[in-house]
């Protein structure tokens, strides 16, 4: 796949996943006025004209964080919004994104589609703005890389120690009986089915076993980004050991 193609698989009615060539997940999300693209990925081809080409609504662009898979090609959109806290990334990693035109977006805001409503829920670790999307109505959540992204990463510079990222699971688990299915910020074009729910309690074990001791992680083998690793149930952690508190 070069680097300028997307594909894109209806995975709900009216909801599309968007990969490129590196994996990456955005979501399409259409409502009967509006449409919501959550993340750009890391792609270097014509995306708006590939999204345009699948709904023609007014569109917003929703960043889920600022890490470069998630928010690059931001600039060929005209409404962008992103956790303004999660500009704290940009500047850790020296990414040459424009600040200024975009719009803020934190915990508790509705974007009203027309039929669909999506509300935003700040779960900071992965980032310190790492935002997450609830459908509630169709029982979906679309968590980016904040939890259930293959691997759950907690071991980057600028990610939050765990003891904070629990309770930010910890709010979230309090909203469990609202969606059923987990989109995350990197699904397999092998395999396009979502976490289900319960992979959220999971990951909330495995936090909590790395913090009380009870779970000992091994060197992660993958990537060059370091860290330990512990898996419980669906969920596998990686987190930075001088990092837990």
């Amino acid at each position: 796949m070069e680097k300028n193609e997307y594909v894109s698989t209806l995975v709900e009615p009216k909801v599309w996943h968007i990969s490129d060539y590196r994996n990456d997940s955005m979501y399409l999300i259409e409502g009967e006025k509006e449409s919501v693209l959550f993340d750009t990925g890391m792609g270097e081809g014509d995306l708006r004209f590939f999204v345009e080409n699948i709904t023609k609504n007014p569109l917003k662009v929703v960043v889920s964080h600022a890490h470069w898979d998630h928010i690059m090609q931001i600039d060929q959109f005209d409404e962008v919004y992103m956790n303004h806290k999660d500009f704290k990334i940009l500047e850790i990693f020296g990414m040459n994104i424009k600040t200024d035109r975009i719009k803020n977006m934190k915990d508790g805001e509705l974007l009203e589609l027309g039929d669909r409503k999506l509300e935003v829920i700040e779960v900071p670790g992965h980032t310190p703005g790492s935002i997450v999307l609830l459908d509630k109505e169709n029982k979906l959540l679309f968590s980016g890389d904040a939890l259930g992204a293959g691997h759950t990463w907690l071991q980057l510079s600028g990610c939050l120690p765990l003891t904070s990222y629990l309770q930010s699971l910890y709010k979230l688990r309090e909203r469990i009986d609202e969606f059923e299915k987990i989109y995350n910020g990197h699904l397999s074009q092998c395999n396009m089915t979502p976490y289900s729910s319960d992979y959220l309690l999971d990951l909330i074990k495995a936090v909590e076993k790395v913090i009380s001791g009870e779970l000992k992680g091994e060197p992660y083998p993958y990537g060059n980004f370091g860290g330990l690793y512990v898996t419980y149930g669906k969920a596998t952690l990686v987190y930075n050991p001088d990092n837990i508190r």
